[in-house]
């Protein structure tokens, strides 16, 4: 019987500076087994030591990466393989891993003022919650084909049951059914092009891929079923047309403060993994996926905020719009592509345009992660009645009056959606448009701002109805104080990000500098 073959440094006892790097990963699911721990020793009502051990949790992974623990704290500019190459350390998986953290934590904040505030209680939330948050950071720094399998399962069985977790509540229950069947459907096409790929390689190291596609006459056949089936995983999550269909379901099913995470984490480990394999493949992946993707990025954007416009619910709406912003995602990931199909005058280019189009996806992604957070941080709340979710936008009405504060939070994040200055979402599609038009892809790029001010329509309707219309009997006036402090601080950030983008981009330029083309 043929076995997978281990890398020969695989069983290799771990050394001091490589335990240094995989902390934050050891600590996270440490933290996940602590808490659960934790919950069966002490018996309480009320689960307040869950979630402040959960922030420790968090906030340790967060200072043990600033720190640095082996590296002094800098980035060194290296990718640092693990475990035989199972893992790759790099600016790159830590930038991530910062993401995925923070998301963490402000989803935490949401999800235990909400607790307090009902009297009702999800102690699995917590472990769930760091168990995705693993899966995530091992799937940004998968170096193997069977680790980036393991990340997504990781970060998908945990999402699923918090989608449908929720006791009593039925529509969390479908939308958790739907989720957890579409999501074994992808999953079966990924493990599928998997196994061609590595017929293909003769490995699952992403090494032995790379050698494989430098080959002189390499076997297209298998590279492009293979890689086809593992666009249909990757689309699933990041929401891409035509594999978008559970988004609004499940958005609208799921409790909001869960909607938001989704939203923000999954979409963005989605992407973290979906441009490392781009480039891993590069040039051949060009020629196969480039003309698809072309297609369904412009189809992703315009179903997306087409659908979009007929909405009354402001979680559909918000699902429809992430279907939207993936598709402006997906412009960057082309842009990446796009130098390997331009000829040998744009090959000259690749690094210039592929760090501007890499830098331009990172600045995104934290932008899109401050406005959805901020958004669902809000809609997480208003609700009048314990499990009672604020999706009908009508009943917004007159928001401004009753709690300025929350309106004036929903309408910065809104705005931003939108892309309309000063807020960051404008400064992220300038970044990314620019870096589209860069690599001579200006119909892309003037298809994506078509979108963008089409856009517009759905999202001012909302704060025009929180601004302009009277309050009346029914409207939402549910408050929760921590949860709407914290969304303000988020809107502030979109704010601040917006005038003072530099740094923050710059930041991102050094993190995909550094990445191997």
């Amino acid at each position: 019987m043929n076995e997978i073959a281990m890398p020969a440094d695989f069983f290799v006892p771990i050394q001091g500076g490589q335990l240094g790097l995989l902390l934050p990963y050891l600590i996270i699911a440490g933290g996940g087994l602590l808490v659960m721990l934790v919950d069966s020793f002490v018996r309480t009502l009320k689960k307040d030591h869950l979630s402040y051990l959960t922030l420790c949790v968090l906030i340790s992974a967060v200072v043990v990466q600033i720190v640095g623990a082996g590296t002094g704290g800098r980035f060194t500019g290296t990718e640092m393989p693990l475990l035989g190459g199972m893992l790759i350390v790099s600016e790159f998986s830590r930038f991530f891993n910062f993401l995925f953290v923070v998301i963490g934590i402000v989803t935490t904040i949401f999800a235990t003022g909400l607790y307090d505030r009902e009297g009702r209680y999800r102690p699995e939330f917590y472990p769930l919650l760091l168990f995705s948050i693993l899966g995530m950071m091992v799937l940004a720094a998968a170096g193997d084909l069977l680790t980036v399998f393991l990340g997504l399962e990781t970060m998908s069985l945990a999402t699923y049951i918090l989608v449908g977790g929720v006791r009593g509540n039925v529509r969390s229950s479908e939308a958790g059914f739907k989720y957890l069947i579409l999501g074994g459907f992808s999953s079966a096409f990924l493990l599928m092009g998997m196994g061609l790929l590595y017929g293909f390689a003769g490995g699952t190291g992403f090494a032995d891929l790379s050698r494989a596609m430098g080959q002189q006459d390499p076997d297209g056949l298998l590279v492009a079923l293979g890689s086809a089936l593992m666009l249909v995983g990757f689309g699933f999550k990041v929401a891409m047309v035509p594999f978008h269909m559970w988004t609004p379901d499940v958005y609208e099913g799921a409790p909001s403060y869960i909607t938001g995470f989704m939203a923000t984490a999954v979409k963005a480990a989605g992407f973290a993994i979906l441009t490392r394999f781009v480039i891993l493949m590069q040039p051949q992946l060009s020629f196969i996926w480039y003309p698809v993707l072309t297609v369904l990025a412009v189809l992703t954007m315009t179903a997306g905020n087409l659908i979009a416009l007929v909405q009354n619910n402001i979680k559909r709406l918000l699902a429809w719009s992430s279907v939207a912003h993936a598709g402006y995602l997906l412009l960057g990931v082309l842009t990446l592509m796009s130098p390997a199909v331009g000829g040998s005058g744009m090959m000259m280019r690749t690094r210039e345009i592929g760090e501007a189009a890499g830098a331009s996806i990172l600045f995104y992604l934290i932008g899109y992660s401050l406005m959805n957070l901020a958004a669902f941080g809000i809609v997480n709340v208003l609700g009048r009645k314990a499990g009672e979710d604020a999706d009908d936008i009508n009943r917004y009405a007159g928001l401004s009056r009753r709690n300025p504060l929350a309106a004036a939070t929903l309408a910065i994040a809104l705005l931003s959606l939108a892309g309309i200055p000063p807020f960051v979402g404008f400064m992220a599609k300038f970044y990314l448009f620019a870096a589209v038009v860069r690599a001579g892809l200006v119909p892309l790029a003037i298809i994506g701002v078509i979108n963008s001010l089409l856009s517009v329509y759905y999202y001012l309707r909302v704060v025009v109805v929180m601004y302009m219309k009277e309050p009346e009997e029914d409207s939402y006036d549910g408050v929760e104080w921590v949860s709407i402090v914290a969304s303000s601080v988020l809107a502030l950030l979109v704010i601040y990000l917006g005038i003072q983008p530099a740094a923050f981009h710059r930041a991102a330029e050094i993190v995909f500098s550094n990445v191997s083309f």
